[in-house]
């Protein structure tokens, strides 16, 4: 969505000329000298003055080509996650971080449990990432949904849950299996029925198919959807197992739906949903659960719907993230 409204704003967006990978390579000294010459200005090309850097290793390249902070153009980066995985990864990270911290103007963070690993950078703020076209959320969920009402249901007391993230570790769909596990064993048999849909698609969907057979939990798996909002409008609730986020937006989807929201508050969730959603801890599956049990009653759900519809009035949208782009770009529009 930056692109996009940088550009509708009339800001000149030149492109950088460079692929950056994922993990280090050879390339990366190639990738460092072409930024290098682009900051400067080569040829025909004049010298650009900002630049926006989007995740680690995108921001630490960009800073090594830059040089120290204040000379060269502006460099602002933002960060999207935290450093996991094995040791030597982790340790890559911190040496990334370094640079980043030692040379970058600017740094925006999508949750406020990254604002520690770029202490000591002149300027940090939390990046604005409003759900909407442009924005990310076709990649799983299609676009935004506005406010809706419920179609009628052949079984009205079915406790529809709707679930939308990548089979991934990082949403912490283990959890939420586990949780659904504590739910079916303790139901009783006049008890409220229930069922969960996940729309995503992911490395860990043999695996977590496998479980929902073995342990026969109501889910069923969409695979890749692209229309959450549909199925937005028929569901009760919406879950987020996530071990970790940034700023989810399928929940900021789901707000402006005015669904009642169970998340885990796991990094930028709670910036997102504020009071809106009833959170618990991440990786307890039994918290999980008994959220779920609370918000079967339609009238606890009438409560956390209004909630949700209350908050999305609150949530940034392309104005919001253009003014930020331009103050902490240091841009002058046209």
């Amino acid at each position: 969505m930056e692109r996009a409204v940088l550009s509708e704003a009339g800001v000149e967006l030149p492109e950088a000329g460079v692929r950056i990978s994922s993990r280090p390579a050879p390339a990366d000294a190639r990738t460092v000298r072409t930024l290098r010459e682009r900051m400067r200005g080569s040829g025909a090309r004049t010298a650009v003055d900002a630049v926006h850097a989007h995740g680690l290793r995108a921001g630490a390249l960009a800073a090594l080509a830059r040089g120290p902070r204040g000379l060269g153009p502006r460099l602002v980066v933002t960060l999207h996650n935290r450093v996991v995985g094995p040791r030597t990864v982790r340790a890559m990270g911190r040496l990334l971080l370094r640079v980043i911290r030692s040379r970058a103007d600017a740094v925006l963070t999508v949750s406020p449990d990254l604002d520690p690993l770029v202490h000591g950078v002149p300027e940090v703020e939390h990046a604005i990432i409003p759900a909407g076209p442009g924005s990310g959320a076709t990649a799983v969920s299609g676009a935004t949904a506005a406010a809706s009402a419920r179609p009628a249901r052949d079984a009205p007391d079915l406790l529809e849950v709707l679930v939308v993230a990548r089979l991934a570790p990082q949403k912490g769909l283990d959890v939420l299996l586990d949780a659904l596990g504590l739910l079916v064993g303790e139901a009783a048999p006049a008890a409220p029925g229930l069922r969960v849909r996940i729309a995503g698609d992911g490395p860990l969907e043999p695996h977590l198919r496998a479980r929902i057979r073995a342990e026969r939990l109501p889910v069923e798996l969409l695979g890749r959807r692209e229309d959450v909002p549909d199925l937005l409008a028929d569901c009760d609730l919406v879950v987020s197992s996530a071990l970790w986020e940034g700023q989810p937006v399928f929940l900021q989807e789901a707000l402006r739906a005015g669904r009642a929201i169970v998340a885990t508050d796991a990094g930028g969730t709670r910036l997102v949903t504020g009071g809106a959603a009833l959170l618990v801890p991440v990786g307890d599956p039994a918290a999980l659960a008994r959220a779920i049990t609370s918000l079967r009653r339609t009238e606890a759900r009438e409560t956390a719907e209004l909630a949700s519809r209350e908050c999305s009035r609150e949530l940034s949208g392309p104005d919001d993230l253009l003014a930020q782009l331009t103050q902490v770009l240091r841009i002058s529009l046209p």
